[in-house]
C-alpha cells in the first residue's frame, strides 16, 4: 500500500484510483453512520476522494494515508451536517428494510439514535472505533489527539451509551 501512495503523491492516476478501491466501502460506511442517508453518504464519499485527489501531494507520510483521508472524509460529513442542519431524515428505504427484522432493527436504530446524542469527540471516537474498526492509536492520528484522551472519549461515550439505552452494549 506504501508503494502504491508513493506513486499516487506523484501522480500516478492508476495507483489512486486502487487505493480508494481499497478503502472505499469503510469511507461509505462512516460517511453513512454521520448522515444516515444512502445519496448523501455517496456524496460525502466523492466530495472526499475529490479532495484526497486534488492535495494528495500534501500528503508527507504515506502510512498515514488512510487516517488522512479518513478525517478528510470526518470533516465532510461534519460540515455537511452542520450546513443541513441537526435533523436526520432516515430514507424510505432504510424504514421499509427495518420491517424486515423490526426487534433486530429497533435494537439497531436505538442505538444508532443514541449515538447521534452523543457529544460529537465521543461520537467520532466510537463510529471510528467500531464501525471503521480503528485502532485507538489510529484514531488518535485521525482527530490529531493523544492516545489517552480518545481512550477517555471512548469510555465516556460508552458510559454515556448505557445510560441512553439502559443496558450494557459492548
Amino acid at each position: 500500500m506504501d508503494e502504491k501512495v508513493n506513486m499516487a503523491i506523484k501522480g500516478d492516476v492508476q495507483a489512486f484510483s486502487s487505493l480508494i478501491d481499497s478503502i472505499k466501502d469503510n469511507l461509505y460506511k462512516t460517511a453513512y453512520t454521520y448522515v444516515k442517508c444512502k445519496e448523501d453518504a455517496l456524496d460525502i464519499v466523492g466530495d472526499t476522494i475529490y479532495k484526497a485527489f486534488i492535495s494528495i501531494d500534501k500528503l508527507r507520510n504515506s502510512k498515514l494515508f488512510k487516517t488522512w483521508i479518513t478525517r478528510i472524509l470526518i470533516n465532510n460529513a461534519i460540515t455537511f451536517n452542520k450546513k443541513r442542519g441537526r435533523v436526520i431524515y432516515l430514507e424510505e428505504e432504510a424504514l421499509g428494510n427495518m420491517e424486515a427484522k423490526k426487534e433486530d432493527n429497533d435494537e439497531k436504530l436505538d442505538l444508532l439514535c443514541a449515538i447521534d446524542k452523543l457529544d460529537e469527540r465521543y461520537k467520532e471516537v466510537i463510529i471510528l472505533k467500531y464501525f471503521d474498526d480503528l485502532t485507538i492509536n489510529e484514531i488518535s492520528k485521525v482527530l490529531d489527539k493523544p492516545e489517552g484522551t480518545i481512550k477517555t472519549y471512548l469510555n465516556k461515550g460508552l458510559n454515556a451509551l448505557r445510560l441512553y439505552i439502559g443496558r450494557e452494549i459492548v
